[in-house]
């Protein structure tokens, strides 16, 4: 029975950390979305948008490789 409640509590804080890191991207978005706001906001149709979905894309996969480096942990000689 300690075990039931053991994994029910671990699944618990799971899902609660999910729907935290869901509720945090969300307001990312919004921010993101306003600081991108002028450089679309005249276009007419989607390229602007696209435009800016590219470029975002490439600023989020260098970020992404540079905490990659700073991060990663050093594997062990015998792995």
């Amino acid at each position: 029975m300690k075990q039931v409640i053991g994994e029910i509590k671990k699944q618990t804080l799971t899902l609660m950390t999910a729907a935290l890191g869901f509720v945090a991207a969300l307001v990312w978005k919004d921010a993101i979305t306003a600081w991108l706001k002028p450089f679309y906001e005249g276009a007419e149709g989607p390229m602007n948008l696209t435009l800016a979905a590219l470029g975002v894309t490439v600023i989020v996969v260098v970020i992404t490789l540079m905490m990659t480096r700073v991060f990663a942990t050093e594997e062990p000689e015998g792995k």
